[in-house]
């Protein structure tokens, strides 16, 4: 897969992520903070925290197509980065007011990548079916 595929794969996957991003925060503001109001600054979390989220994505780039167990090593290593930099970054900018919070957020990373995994499934096996559908037609 060439860098631009890999790019454009990972493109469809940011709005996956700030789709789930935006879902969490939703649920965690509504049974947290049920009376507060955010501001408009607040709409950027989303966005910021995505790109955060979908730069450890790119340690999936491979020229050549990868075995089952470098896929399964990298999508480890994937996981306890993606952890580490929302976690870092939520530090910095101050998110992380207590044990509670950080085990929350911990908990809605591992949320929204289950999320975005599993649309990302649904995707590609769509197109999958789409695929083998016209190499049938074209059999015929």
């Amino acid at each position: 897969m060439s860098f631009i595929e890999f790019s454009k794969k990972l493109l469809k996957n940011y709005f996956i992520i700030v789709t789930g991003i935006t879902m969490a925060i939703a649920f965690l503001g509504m049974n947290m903070y049920p009376n507060e109001r955010i501001p408009y600054d607040a709409f950027l979390s989303p966005l910021i925290l995505g790109i955060v989220a979908i730069l450890p994505s790119y340690i999936f780039y491979s020229k050549n197509e990868l075995t089952f167990k470098q896929m399964l090593f990298r999508k480890i290593l994937h996981f306890i980065l993606l952890v580490i930099t929302q976690l870092g970054f939520a530090y910095v900018t101050g998110l992380l007011k207590n044990a509670e919070v950080t085990f929350l957020l911990a908990i809605s990373v591992f949320a929204v990548y289950l999320f975005t995994m599993g649309i990302s499934w649904i995707i590609d096996s769509k197109t999958a079916i789409d695929i083998n559908r016209e190499l049938k037609k074209m059999r015929e």
